[in-house]
Order: C-alpha cells, then sequence, then structure tokens
C-alpha cells in the first residue's frame, strides 16, 4: 500500500507485476502508468485490515468502492465495518491495522513470461534457477483475487489440535465449491474464496475426526472454557467436511516436476559481523582461488 501512495498525487498509478517475501525481506515489483481515469480507482484497491486478537480471523474494509450510478459510476467513501466489535468465532476484540493492498499483487503473464525466459537457452545459467522456477510457479498458481492467507499450523495451534494435511484440508474445502491454493510465502499457508467461518467448520470436523483422535491419543488437552479453542469448539459445523484428497488437489502440491519451496542454503540470511558473514566471504574467496587456480592450470 505505500507503493501505491506517492503515484497518485503527481497523476499516475501503479500496476502490480510481481509482490513477493523472501525469507527476511520483501521485493515488489510495479508499472506506473498514467490515466486520471485509473487514479481515481487507487483508493478501492487498499483496505484496512480487523483482526481478531483471539484466534486471528480477519476482515478488510476497502477505503473507497465504486458505486454504479446508471450512465456513469462514482468513487466513494468504503462503507463500513465489516465485522462486529466482538471476533463472530470466539468473541473476541477486533484490532484495526492498515491499509493493505488488497487488489491483485502478481500479473499471471508477466510471471509466465519470467519462466519461459528461465526455461530458454541461457536461463538455466542463473545460480537460482531452480529456485526462481518454484517461487515464480508457486506465485503463479495463487488466487489473484485473494490477498492475504489462512495459516493452518496456526489455526490448528489456536484449537490445540495436531495439523491435518494440507491436502486434506484444502480437498475438504474444493468439495464445498472453494476456490483453494496455496501461498509463495509458506508452505502451511491457505488462500480461499472460502468465508473463514467454512475453515473454522472444517478444522471444527478435523477435532472429531478418527486421525486428529489417534493423534491426540491420551494426551490431556488442557484447554480454558473462555478461550478461542472452546469457543470455536463448541459450536456445530454447518457443513461436514470430506478429508479425502482430491486429484487436481494433490496435483497442485505436487513437487515431482518443480521443486518447491527449496531449503535455504547453508550460509544464509544476515548474521552479526566476524561470524557467519566473515566465514562466508573466506569461503567464496577460498573457493574464488582454487578456480583461479584451476584456470592457471589448463
Amino acid at each position: 500500500a505505500g507503493r501505491a501512495s506517492p503515484p497518485p498525487r503527481h497523476g499516475r498509478y501503479i500496476t502490480p507485476l510481481l509482490c513477493v517475501h523472501i525469507n527476511f525481506y520483501v521485493r515488489v515489483f510495479v508499472r506506473v502508468r498514467t490515466g486520471k481515469s485509473s487514479v481515481k480507482l487507487s483508493p478501492t484497491k487498499v483496505s484496512y485490515l480487523y483482526s481478531c486478537s483471539g484466534c486471528n480471523s480477519f476482515a478488510l474494509q476497502p477505503m473507497a468502492r465504486v458505486v454504479d450510478r446508471g450512465s456513469h459510476e462514482r468513487v466513494s467513501a468504503g462503507a463500513g465495518p465489516p465485522v462486529a466489535h466482538h471476533c463472530a468465532h470466539c468473541g473476541r476484540v477486533h484490532h484495526v491495522g492498515g491499509p493493505v493492498w488488497s487488489a491483485p499483487m502478481h500479473d499471471t503473464a508477466f510471471i509466465a513470461a519470467l519462466l519461459r525466459r528461465l526455461d530458454a537457452p541461457g536461463g538455466q545459467e542463473f545460480g537460482a534457477h531452480k529456485r526462481l522456477v518454484g517461487l515464480l510457479t508457486l506465485c503463479g498458481e495463487e488466487l489473484p483475487d485473494v490477498p492475504l492467507f489462512m495459516h493452518l499450523a496456526h489455526m490448528c495451534s489456536t484449537l490445540h489440535l495436531p495439523c491435518p494435511q494440507m491436502a486434506q484440508v484444502l480437498s475438504a474445502l474444493a468439495r464445498q465449491g472453494h476456490r483453494v491454493s496455496r501461498s509463495h510465502t509458506d508452505p502451511m499457508a491457505i488462500k480461499t474464496d472460502a468465508p473463514t467461518t467454512a475453515i473454522w467448520d472444517v478444522l471444527r470436523c478435523w477435532s472429531k475426526h478418527p486421525e486428529c483422535l489417534l493423534q491426540l491419543g491420551k494426551r490431556k488437552v488442557d484447554v480454558s472454557g473462555t478461550s478461542p479453542a472452546a469457543t470455536i469448539l463448541q459450536m456445530e459445523p454447518a457443513v461436514q467436511a470430506d478429508f479425502t484428497i482430491l486429484p487436481q488437489v494433490a496435483q497442485m502440491l505436487s513437487s515431482k516436476k518443480v521443486s518447491k519451496f527449496m531449503p535455504n542454503p547453508a550460509q544464509w540470511g544476515p548474521g552479526s559481523r566476524g561470524t557467519s558473514h566473515a566465514s562466508f566471504g573466506a569461503g567464496a574467496a577460498a573457493d574464488g582461488g582454487a578456480e583461479a587456480g584451476e584456470t592457471g592450470e589448463g
């Protein structure tokens, strides 16, 4: 959202091409365009975030909306809030944050062009070729109109339940007619157009599933009667979830053709002076010297 603020002051707007979160940094690639009519729509692409303090369920409140006046369209202030003062799932209060960018963050045509470039002759010369292909493939598979994600492991932690397979949860949601995908940021992230209630319903069904009960075993889970877990689990699910894995979901999660979420190299990330960075530099220097020696011998 920060990138979207300066251009409208000069009669311009941005179109995101690729926005990625990699390890400890974020990279945003945008195209700046000029157009007064499109500049007016800029406030409709950012939203305030209402996040529950108990279960982390969230809702987005657009800063502006487009109103159809028949002969023309008008941009008006957003109408809200989208949630009540207390969370509908666990009863805790909401925290307000933002604004955040809530329009599509990737240009699928741009991503496809990058993948073609990597597959073309010379593209495999990049040292991080496999990592780039995996990252771009994940970005291209994301639902373009779902800006944020729910984290499966965090939701199960809220309910004090063992975590089901990602394929099981995605299949259960897909069977109910919802679109699903992962996010490039985390292998446990779920992007879906399903309402948050539907996701909690799936986990309510999971809490009574034989596989979940087997994993719990005789382990006693001490849950307070006023906790978010107790409040959520005491509600009956509106739809019974089927956790049988769908072939299309298994194919989406497969890494046979493209390696996804590759592990980081041993020397990776920020480090203190004189420790990891120094040793990394020494190793690189040694490798460089060896390569130079081999070249001289040749």
